[in-house]
């Protein structure tokens, strides 16, 4: 029963996981691009790190970072569907 769930749990994150990617690129990529640029304006500013026009250092972390708020949130929806479904 224990590996059931942890399987389920594996493959429901995983599905959260990608489906973040496509709903923090499109629907938020107003907002990722606007973090994006404030960090990299705060990294040029302390010297931590050089974003010209074209390099953009942060941009992934940002990404990556978002990503897993929007995966965590998308797994907490989640369960807590199942969980009025089971009681």
């Amino acid at each position: 029963m224990l590996h059931a769930k942890l399987k389920n749990n594996i493959l429901i994150g995983l599905a959260c996981l990608i489906a973040s990617f496509f709903i923090v690129l499109f629907p938020l990529g107003g907002l990722l691009d606007y973090l994006s640029q404030v960090s990299n304006e705060f990294l040029n500013r302390t010297g931590l790190g050089f974003a010209d026009g074209e390099a953009d250092p942060s941009f992934l972390w940002v990404l990556g970072g978002m990503m897993v708020v929007v995966t965590v949130l998308l797994m907490s929806i989640i369960r807590k569907i199942c969980n009025l479904k089971q009681g």
